[in-house]
């Protein structure tokens, strides 16, 4: 694991940040116009995306999900191992309001007690990542369906101080996202959903760290 990247994990679990001024905080939803490209013009969250809007394969340089791709994580609480974090990209995709959604499995194993998460993304023709549905043990929503709306998960440019809805389920937390931290090769976002969790992305790699702010727990890959 880069030695940078260690750092943004260990600053992520602790609350700290990076010697970075926001260079503009615009709150859920739409932000405030930006000169540079990002999030800007796009509906979020969407109800019914355009399939002809969106391409077969999730390549976005923050966020790629190539078929097969698979990593473990130690989870670590107070300096010890306490379970890992395993993800794969499923092969094949499944179809999500008449569009090819790519499936991100992820098993979270603490202390014995597993919990696995199916969740489904779609790329659009800009680079922009979507949240289109998820599955898990206790149910699941697809976009389009009894109310449910897509949301980003991750930008073509992201933006430090941009901020959106991950998606919309009828009966569940609102979740949001919000770039806290960047560099040129690293980002680190905040998530709400009922809880509170930061993960930090690695520009050409993808997730590279996890932070459970609730729970105390941060998550790193095997070394």
């Amino acid at each position: 694991m880069p030695r940078a990247v260690r750092r943004l994990v260990a600053a992520a679990s602790a609350g700290g940040a990076l010697a970075l001024a926001l260079s503009g905080c615009a709150g859920i939803g739409q932000p405030a116009p930006y000169d540079s490209p990002g999030i800007n013009g796009l509906v979020v969250p969407t109800p019914t995306p355009d399939p002809g809007d969106f391409v077969a394969t999730v390549d976005n340089p923050w966020f790629p999900l190539e078929p097969g791709a698979a990593q473990v994580l130690d989870v670590s609480r107070d300096d010890r191992v306490v379970g890992s974090l395993h993800t794969q990209v499923v092969d094949g995709t499944t179809r999500v309001a008449g569009l090819d959604a790519t499936t991100v499995r992820t098993l979270l194993d603490l202390g014995g007690r597993a919990e696995e998460v199916d969740r489904l993304y779609a790329q659009d023709e800009a680079g922009n990542v979507w949240l289109v549905g998820e599955d898990r043990a206790d149910g699941g929503w697809r976009a389009g369906q009894d109310g449910a709306e897509a949301g980003l998960a991750m930008p073509a440019d992201p933006r430090l101080g941009d901020g959106w809805l991950t998606c919309v389920v009828p009966g569940q937390p609102t979740a949001s996202r919000t770039i806290e931290e960047q560099t040129p090769t690293l980002v680190q976002v905040r998530d709400e959903a009922g809880t509170t969790s930061r993960s930090v992305y690695e520009k050409g790699v993808g997730l590279v760290g996890v932070s459970d702010l609730d729970a105390g727990w941060t998550a790193a890959p095997r070394s």
